[in-house]
């Protein structure tokens, strides 16, 4: 399933990206989950987006890298891919 970045963010202690689901479908996350080749921590949240029509935007969400140094492999507007 296919997400494009929309955001990237490290630090020293972390790094995440805010990802926009392409394709609307429900998902489990595996054992070992990546997303565009990297690991990802096995736990996905939705952050507080709003459309301009006031409603939540369920499209966007929140990966979290096992590795801090994989946010530097991924650019805004990239597609990407979910294994999950």
């Amino acid at each position: 399933m296919q997400f494009r970045i929309e955001f990237i963010k490290s630090r020293p202690d972390h790094s995440y990206v805010l990802a926009r689901q392409l394709v609307q479908s429900d998902f489990a996350l595996s054992e070992s989950p990546t997303l565009g080749g990297a690991a990802i921590v096995r736990a996905v949240t939705h952050p507080r987006a709003i459309k301009p029509d006031g409603s939540h935007d369920y499209s966007l969400f929140a990966f979290n890298f096992v590795s801090v140094s994989d946010a530097s492999r991924f650019s805004v507007g990239q597609v990407v891919e979910l294994v999950p």
